[in-house]
């Protein structure tokens, strides 16, 4: 097993599913090879930030809900219709929050982004374009680089790991903005709608097909995001 493979494994090391004899052979390198075990390092790190971050608590609606219940029952004005009603808004609100939350795929895609390529943590990427079209014939896409717009040139690439799954991490760039699109398998589903969100300074948008699930990740601007995922769903510009 050489570096390469390291790089490429390292996603299902992390989640534990690598069988016996692979990981034999995969810790057998990291024993003998400093670089590709401070690489280890380093995604535990990174893995346990991610953790982190998707750990904080739900908001609790319970103290609301009973706020509300208590002026209810206090209020037999007018102004109980009005302060009830506004009430339930902002209750209605907090519900909302909790069903709209982003999931953990796009959580862990934005955070991926932020430290891989806003941060620059070191990582073993492929420049090449026949390395990267090979780990793309994986997802079966044809030409990575062919979804990248006027004036953008696919970078490089790696595989990754985002919601416990493994990833084709492709980068794209103009030499001043950069995009990263994750792909992960699907197989047998209808395929989605491109949809946005947004997770701190990331922009994401998000479509599947009937072979694989894209996501774009971006710190550009919201309309920038959805401009570039547009193209690589092969949807006309807006």
């Amino acid at each position: 097993m050489n570096c390469r493979d390291i790089a490429d494994l390292a996603p299902l090391h992390l989640s534990g599913e690598l069988e016996v004899a692979r990981r034999a052979a995969f810790d057998s390198h990291l024993s003998q090879c400093r670089s590709c075990a401070r690489q280890m390092e380093q995604q535990v790190v990174m893995d346990a930030r991610l953790a982190a971050a998707l750990a904080a608590p739900l908001p609790d609606a319970t103290a609301l809900e009973r706020s509300v219940r208590a002026r209810i029952a206090r209020e037999r004005s007018h102004r109980w219709m009005f302060a009830a009603a506004a009430a339930l808004v902002l209750f209605a609100a907090v519900l909302g929050y909790r069903a709209l939350r982003p999931p953990h795929l796009y959580a862990d895609a934005a955070l991926d982004h932020r430290l891989e390529v806003m941060e620059h943590q070191p990582r073993h990427w492929r420049t090449d374009p026949a390395e990267i079209q090979k780990l793309a014939a994986k997802y079966q896409l044809q030409d990575a680089s062919a979804w990248a717009p006027a004036g953008y040139r696919l970078e490089h690439a790696k595989m990754c790991g985002v919601d416990g799954k493994p990833a084709l991490h492709l980068v794209y760039t103009d030499g001043a903005r950069e995009f990263s699109v994750y792909i992960l398998r699907r197989t047998g589903a209808a395929p989605t709608n491109l949809h946005t969100v947004s997770i701190g300074q990331e922009h994401l948008a998000a479509f599947q097909t009937d072979r694989f699930e894209a996501v774009i990740a971006t710190a550009e601007s919201s309309a920038e995001c959805l401009q570039f995922a547009r193209i690589v769903a092969g949807l006309p510009a807006s």
